[in-house]
């Protein structure tokens, strides 16, 4: 006990000594440590000794004393301020019964008040362990602001700044990584630039562009500004610069950028071709045959694509991706048996078990085989399926005549999950709907509503089903009820402003509504049609083909197309009328309101 006395006597001198001149006291970082070694060392008590025995005096120490007292100029000393001092004591007595919470405050608080590099680095550590982000990131870049030549605090900060999405900040602490000879990993700042806008990913580019005039032959630089300059749009200097990179080494990574880049351009035969040679190079590269099997896909190439998938196949047989690639496409070419194979292969190796039983539900239902089709339905698990697997197994009862089963049926699955129970909700309404069940599909939504009123999710579908049986009272009172609630729902204004241009004569009020929509999400092709919608309605024809000429390009819509020729025929253009209507029909030659407009104009 006596060392634990004078441990705390030194330690209460050093705070309390000069502390109304706010006199700085010295201590290293490493008399905090040892003084808390020594506290856990006279934590345990020496073993007993046996009544009747004496203790070997004579006998040597297993661990010897130094000879040599260490003394305070051999270590590192940082300076404190008093409360300083005392707020590090409490951060590593915490740190040692387990309080790692109340170390990190501590530790954050020193390092913001004292800026020591030391401290700086224990917190960043102690915060980045316990994923206490916010903080690990404000004393990184303390840390790496104090001691700008250590490649740990440089690396924790760019490794915080890229978790909140600042990669300009990020990417100059990778830049003094490189610059102090540290392994710096830039090519991670072009994958996550995907999500940036435009301006951003343009600042970044530029710097990318500055360091390779430092750097110019770091590959990981120039991939990363050919997958910046492909993510821009730029893609014929992202295809140079790939060309450049697998001049040296066939890097799979600057591979697929090349086949993106080909494939965007629409030189599919040249990324055929290459993809091709880049095989012959590496012939046993699974990753590469992926690509080039998903390349051949996407390409309508089944029998080639099936080929890639099925040399993979052979060397993993239970992969559940190449099964189901390979399903697909047997499904696309209508070879129904070897697509149950496949599906069946995924079941009995668990892989996508719960795709193959949709799957093989569909295919037990196009053969008329109910009870299999609906055995199948409910082996879906509760991932994508589940939803549409529900759906089929209700709509089969109900076409069998068993719509009271078929809703007592729902409602069960109502019950059990209860986490979807607006989206069954809607799955049941949506089934009523189709069946005209105008009374029961209602009565539905009702119910539901009064458990939920402020849903929004609900609202809007009721306002939609209102819509379908030419309740306008029911579509507009739930479409205003969404606006209270959400002012800024561009989705809600445009669906009144759209059903009042339509259906009502009330054209100013929509123009507002729409324009307000338009305002929140200005490049909405469904928006912009609307808005030309009600300006043909306030008989502004010139005004309105612009909005509906842009809509068109934007989405080709066979809605949109009837808008666009009815107002160009009103304004004589009856020959590109014709023009746009035939395009659109050749698209949906179904498609009810395009052969009503175009019956009802022809026929005068």
């Amino acid at each position: 006990m006596k060392y634990r006395q004078r441990i705390w006597l030194v330690l209460d001198f050093k705070l309390n000594t000069g502390s109304d001149s706010r006199v700085k006291s010295s201590i290293s970082i490493f008399v905090l440590l040892w003084a808390l070694a020594l506290l856990q060392g006279c934590a345990s008590t020496s073993p007993a000794v046996e009544e009747g025995t004496s203790p070997v005096k004579d006998a040597e120490p297993v661990h010897p004393l130094p000879k040599t007292r260490p003394r305070p100029e051999n270590y590192p000393v940082a300076s404190f301020e008093d409360d300083a001092l005392y707020q590090l004591l409490v951060a590593e007595v915490a740190g040692y019964r387990g309080q790692y919470d109340t170390a990190l405050e501590k530790y954050v608080e020193v390092t913001i008040q004292s800026r020591d590099p030391g401290v700086a680095a224990r917190a960043t550590r102690l915060a980045s362990y316990l994923k206490r982000y916010p903080e690990a990131l404000q004393v990184a870049q303390i840390w790496a602001e104090e001691d700008p030549d250590s490649l740990d605090a440089h690396r924790h900060a760019a490794d915080q700044l890229m978790k909140v999405g600042d990669l300009e900040g990020a990417i100059l602490h990778m830049e003094a990584i490189k610059r102090l000879g540290g392994f710096a990993n830039f090519d991670v700042f072009a994958y996550r630039a995907a999500n940036l806008n435009d301006d951003s990913r343009a600042v970044l580019l530029d710097v990318i562009s500055r360091m390779l005039k430092d750097y110019a032959q770091d590959e990981q630089l120039r991939f990363s500004k050919a997958v910046l300059l492909e993510q821009s749009g730029r893609l014929e200097e992202a295809l140079a610069l790939a060309n450049i990179l697998l001049e040296h080494k066939k890097n799979i990574n600057v591979i697929i950028l090349k086949v993106n880049a080909l494939r965007d351009l629409n030189r599919t035969e040249e990324a055929v071709e290459f993809l091709d040679d880049a095989l012959a190079e590496l012939p046993d590269n699974r990753r590469l045959h992926l690509i080039y099997a998903r390349f051949l896909f996407e390409a309508n190439r089944l029998d080639a694509a099936r080929t890639q998938y099925e040399w993979v196949l052979d060397r993993s047989p239970n992969d559940g991706d190449v099964l189901f690639a390979l399903a697909l496409i047997s499904m696309e070419q209508k070879k129904d048996e070897s697509a149950k194979k496949y599906l069946n292969k995924m079941i009995r190796w668990n892989r996508r078990a719960s795709e193959a039983h949709f799957y093989l539900g569909s295919f037990a239902e196009k053969d008329k085989d109910y009870p299999v089709a609906i055995r199948q339905y409910k082996q879906v698990g509760i991932g994508y399926e589940f939803l549409p697997a529900q759906a089929r197994i209700a709509s089969m009862m109900i076409d069998q005549g068993r719509l009271k089963e078929a809703r007592e049926y729902l409602e069960t699955i109502r019950a059990e999950n209860p986490g979807r129970y607006q989206q069954l909700i809607m799955v049941e309404a949506q089934l009523l709907s189709e069946r005209g069940l105008e009374k029961e599909v209602f009565s539905l939504l009702d119910e539901a509503l009064t458990v939920n009123a402020d849903s929004i999710e609900l609202l809007y579908f009721r306002a939609m089903t209102g819509e379908k049986f030419d309740r306008m009272d029911i579509l507009e009172r739930d479409l205003r009820k969404i606006i209270t609630l959400e002012p800024n729902n561009a989705d809600a204004l445009n669906a009144l402003g759209y059903s009042l241009t339509d259906q009502t004569n009330r054209h100013e009020e929509a123009l507002v509504l729409i324009e307000k929509a338009l305002a929140i999400k200005p490049n909405e092709a469904a928006f912009i049609d609307s808005m030309g919608w009600v300006l043909y309605r306030l008989k502004k024809l010139e005004e309105a083909v612009k909005f509906l000429r842009q809509a068109l390009d934007m989405f080709q819509n066979d809605e949109v197309a009837a808008h666009l020729g009815e107002v160009l025929w009103r304004l004589g253009e009856k020959l590109e009328a014709g023009r746009v209507w035939e395009k659109a029909l050749e698209l949906k030659p179904d498609s009810e309101i395009l052969n009503r407009v175009v019956n009802r104009f022809r026929s005068q």
